[in-house]
């Protein structure tokens, strides 16, 4: 009897938390009408399924989550409702629950910790089913760094003058980092690394960083849609393999837009590579990657460069013109296949045409002076 009664007390309990509703918690550092004036505090007397509503304000804190929390500006405005951190050698948000959404603040002040590693506006560890959105980073050792986290969702996001990386994911998968503005980066600006597979990196803009998108020891990642300009490398892969690079535009980078090394398998479709100071496309010891209908023309070097021990590649209706180089360059022609690309006589036959045709108009006009006539 006793058990019976301990049973049904526990399952009384349980249905009476899961029954609770969830509740809106106000913060504001200056009203005294708000629940609590730290983020912090909100966050502590919080439960699983709130909802912390910040005011506008300027708050200088480090914010710790272990709850199921929504925490969001009343604004979302990330101009004016600023988290800078207290301590600028940890990060400002430190995520370790699931299903936890941040959005609508301006995130700044995360610096380098006493052993020298770089800490993050927002870092997940752990952590999935969570969203990062509609933030403004600056200042940062990363603007958004996920660790061992899986199907997150960052999106809408803003990363300025941040010291390492605009956006990190390591042994991360299945997230959507998609629509991201990133500037100023002194190191990359969109890092995959390590282990970190299926994830779909799509429409974000990455400018005047050390890197645009860099992939490295990774495996079945999509990178569609993206803009990047005015960095050291637009997109590159290292031991990177079985990804989709799909739509993206790569202009008016210091090496190349595109660069594969040591990573096979993957897809490069559509994209456009042009106006880079070095090659549009390169490929070195990459080998079974298909390269389809890309431009790759008006580059300083080669538009498409297949180098030292790249093989079976094969390369199909890509435009490669007005490059400083070859437009399309094989070092080992016998083991990768060009089908019908824009330096292949095919498709010349409409310029040499016309060469060919003033020619003739020219030898005719000098043969019929010749004879006499005007």
């Amino acid at each position: 009897m006793r058990n019976i009664l301990s049973f049904l007390m526990t399952f009384f309990i349980v249905a009476t938390i899961s029954c609770a509703e969830a509740v809106t918690i106000t913060v504001d550092d200056d009203i005294e009408g708000a629940n609590y004036k730290s983020i912090q505090d909100a966050v502590d007397n919080a439960t699983n399924g709130d909802t912390v509503l910040v005011y506008p304000g300027n708050y200088t804190e480090n914010v710790y989550v272990n709850k199921e929390l929504t925490i969001t500006s009343l604004s979302e405005n990330p101009v004016d409702t600023i988290i800078h951190a207290a301590n600028s050698e940890d990060n400002v948000f430190n995520i370790i629950a699931d299903n936890v959404t941040i959005s609508g603040f301006g995130i700044s002040g995360a610096g380098t910790d006493q052993y020298g590693d770089d800490k993050a506006g927002i870092y997940f560890e752990g952590v999935n089913n969570s969203v990062i959105k509609n933030n403004n980073f600056s200042s940062n050792g990363y603007g958004i760094s996920l660790l061992d986290s899986y199907n997150n969702t960052l999106t809408d996001n803003s990363a300025y003058m941040s010291t390492i990386g605009g956006i990190f994911l390591w042994n991360s998968s299945k997230n959507k980092v998609d629509n991201n503005l990133i500037n100023a980066i002194k190191h990359q600006g969109i890092f995959i690394y390590t282990f970190s597979n299926n994830n779909e990196i799509s429409n974000n803009t990455v400018n005047y960083s050390r890197s645009g998108i860099d992939l490295v020891y990774c495996e079945n990642n999509t990178i569609v849609n993206n803009t990047i300009s005015n960095t050291f490398s637009g997109i590159l892969l290292i031991e990177s393999n079985c990804s989709s690079l799909i739509n993206n535009v790569v202009k008016l980078n210091d090496w190349s837009g595109i660069d594969l090394e040591y990573s096979a398998e993957n897809t490069l479709y559509n994209n456009t590579a042009s106006f880079n100071n070095n090659n549009g496309i390169y490929l070195v010891e990459s080998s079974d990657n298909r390269l389809d209908h890309n431009n790759a023309s008006n580059n300083m070097g080669y538009g498409i460069n297949i180098n030292n021990s790249s093989r079976n590649n094969i390369l199909t209706g890509n435009i490669a013109n007005s490059n400083g180089k070859e437009n399309i360059h094989v070092v080992d022609p016998e083991n990768n296949t060009i089908n019908g690309s824009a330096n292949s006589p095919a498709q010349e036959l409409p310029f040499r045409g016309f060469v060919l045709a003033i020619i003739a108009i020219t030898t005719i006009a000098l043969i019929f002076r010749k004879r006499g006539y005007k």
